[in-house]
C-alpha cells in the first residue's frame, strides 16, 4: 500500500479531516515564512539592483532547497520536540488535531499581520510561542503540570540562542563594517542606494554571494521548522508509513544500535538505584527498540503497531534523557563517562524518526519561493530604506549578510533554531550604527515591539485558540 493510499484510508475520521486542514495551513505558513525570512535573505541584492527580483527569488528558492536537503533535520525537530509527547508520537485523536490546528492557525495569523505592516517578524519566535501556548492548553485539559508537557532541556537551549543571536548579529555587523572600511577604498561601496544604479561588478558579485549564503543557511535552519510540523501531520494521517525512516540507511541504524547499547550499559549499572526508579522500564524499552531496529533494517515484517510503539519509546527515552541531564541529583551519581553517553544519546536518539521525505522538502522550498515572490517588497523596503536615515549602501548590506551567515552557521553547528529575521535586521542595524548613519527610531521601535511581543502574544493567542477549538471540536 502506498503512502497516499494509507492516508486516504483514514479520510472519514474527523481528526483526519482536521489534520488535512492543518497540513494545508502549514504549507501556507511556509509561504508566509517566505514573505518574511526568505525576503530578508534577498533584500540586499534586490534593493541594491544587484539582481532583478525574479532572479533573486529563484536563487533564494534553490539555495533554500539545498539548505534543507544538506542541513539535516536536527533544527526542525528541536522545536517539534518541545510539544507534548502524545502529539509527537502520532496525532491520533481530535483533541491533538485541534491543538495542532491552534498552533498553525496562530502562526499564520501572527505572521500575516506583521507582514501586512511591513514589520520583519520572527517565524521561529512565532512557532515557539505557539508551541508553548498549546502545550499549556494541553496540560490544563489533561490535568498535568505544564513542566511535564514541555521539553525544558530543549526549551532552555532554544531561548538562550534566540536571546543572544540578535546581540551577536548586531556586534558582528558593526565589526565587519569597520573591517570593510579599513580594507576597501572604493567609494562606490559606501554610497547609499540610488534608483536604477547598479553597483560595480565585484561589489555586485559579493552581494549576490552573500544573499546566496544567507538563503542556504536559512534553509538549513529556519526553513526546516515547517517541515517538522508537516511530518507530524503526516504521522497522524499515516503513522505506520512515517513512524520510522522509510529509507533504510545503514549508518542511521548502526548509530541507533550503538546508542542503545551505550544506554543499556548506563541503565544496567543503576537498575537497583533508588534515584533511577524507572531504570527497569527504560531497559525493557531499549531491548524492544533494538529488536525492532534489527528486524526493520534486515527487511523482516514490522507491524504498524510496532512502528508506532518504536517511535513512542524513542520519544519517551529522549524526553527522559533531557530530564536526567537537568537533574542535579542524578548527574551527581553518574560518572563522567556515563554523562557523556547520555549527552551523546540525547543528540542521536531521535535520528531514525526524523527522516523527512524528499517530496516534503520540495513542497517546502516551492512554498518558500512562492511566498517570497508574492510578499518580498514590504520587507525589502523596510530593511533598505527605513532602518537608517539614508538608504542602505552595499557596504552595509555586505556587513549585515556576513553577520547573519555567522550567526545562523553557529546555530546550525549547535543544532539550535535561530531567527533569520532577527539576526539580519540586527545586522542591518549594526552596520547602520557602525557607518555613523542615524537610525530611524520609529522603524526600530516597531521592530523591537514585534520582537518583544511575539513570544507572549503567540503564547496567549495559541492557548486561547486551543481551548476554544477543543470546546468546538472535541
Amino acid at each position: 500500500m502506498t503512502a497516499a493510499e494509507e492516508i486516504l484510508r483514514n479520510l472519514p475520521q474527523a481528526a483526519t479531516l482536521t489534520l488535512i486542514l492543518v497540513f494545508a495551513l502549514i504549507v501556507l505558513q511556509e509561504a508566509v515564512n517566505g514573505f518574511h525570512d526568505a525576503a530578508n535573505a534577498v533584500a540586499t541584492v534586490i534593493y541594491s539592483n544587484s539582481l532583478k527580483p525574479v532572479q533573486a527569488i529563484v536563487m533564494a528558492a534553490v539555495m533554500n532547497f539545498l539548505g534543507v536537503i544538506l542541513g539535516g533535520t536536527a533544527v526542525a525537530f528541536s522545536i517539534v520536540f518541545l510539544l507534548p509527547t502524545e502529539m509527537i508520537a502520532g496525532i491520533n485523536t481530535l483533541h491533538e488535531a485541534a491543538l495542532m490546528l491552534a498552533l498553525i492557525g496562530t502562526a499564520v495569523c501572527w505572521n500575516l499581520a506583521t507582514w501586512y505592516y511591513g514589520i520583519p517578524n520572527s517565524t521561529t519566535h512565532t512557532y515557539i510561542g505557539a508551541v508553548i501556548g498549546v502545550s499549556m492548553a494541553h496540560a490544563l485539559l489533561v490535568g498535568a503540570p505544564v513542566a511535564e508537557q514541555l521539553n525544558l532541556h530543549e526549551g532552555r537551549k532554544i531561548l538562550v540562542t534566540l536571546l543572544i543571536s540578535p546581540i551577536f548579529g548586531f556586534a558582528m555587523a558593526w565589526v565587519i563594517y569597520k573591517l570593510i572600511r579599513l580594507t576597501i577604498r572604493s567609494p562606490e561601496i559606501y554610497r547609499p542606494h540610488a534608483e536604477g544604479v547598479r553597483p560595480p561588478g565585484g561589489i555586485r558579485l559579493s552581494l549576490i554571494a552573500g544573499a546566496a549564503g544567507v538563503s542556504f543557511l536559512h534553509g538549513s535552519n529556519d526553513g526546516q521548522k515547517s517541515i517538522g510540523l508537516m511530518l507530524m501531520a503526516l504521522m497522524g494521517l499515516a503513522p505506520g508509513v512515517f513512524a520510522i525512516d522509510p529509507v533504510r540507511h545503514e549508518a542511521s541504524y548502526s548509530r541507533t544500535l550503538e546508542v542503545i547499547a551505550e544506554l543499556r550499559d548506563v541503565v544496567d549499572a543503576h537498575l537497583t538505584d533508588p534515584e533511577v526508579p524507572r531504570a527497569a522500564l527504560y531497559r525493557a524499552q531499549l531491548l524492544h527498540l533494538r529488536d525492532v531496529a534489527d528486524r526493520d533494517f534486515t527487511g523482516e515484517v514490522v507491524t504498524e503497531e510496532e512502528r508506532i510503539r518504536f517511535r513512542s519509546e524513542i520519544l519517551d527515552l529522549h524526553q527522559a534523557l533531557g530530564k536526567a541531564l537537568d537533574n542535579p541529583f542524578l548527574t551527581e551519581i553518574l560518572t563522567p563517562s556515563e554523562l557523556r553517553k547520555l549527552n551523546d544519546a540525547y543528540d542521536a536518539m531521535s535520528r531514525l524518526i526524523e527522516k523527512v521525505p524528499t517530496w516534503l522538502v520540495m513542497l517546502s522550498a516551492i512554498a518558500l519561493g512562492a511566498g517570497t515572490m508574492v510578499g518580498y517588497k514590504r520587507i525589502v523596503e523596510t530593511l533598505g530604506e527605513k532602518m537608517g536615515d539614508k538608504h542602505m549602501s552595499p557596504a552595509q548590506g555586505l556587513a549585515a549578510q556576513a553577520a547573519a551567515m555567522a550567526s545562523i552557521g553557529a546555530a546550525d553547528f549547535g543544532s539550535a533554531p535561530v531567527s533569520t529575521t532577527h539576526v539580519l535586521t540586527s545586522g542591518v542595524a549594526g552596520a547602520v550604527q557602525s557607518s555613523g548613519d542615524r537610525m530611524q527610531m520609529q522603524t526600530v521601535s516597531r521592530i523591537l515591539i514585534a520582537w518583544v511581543t511575539t513570544l507572549p502574544g503567540t503564547i496567549m493567542l495559541s492557548f486561547s485558540v486551543a481551548l476554544l477549538l477543543h470546546v468546538m471540536l472535541v
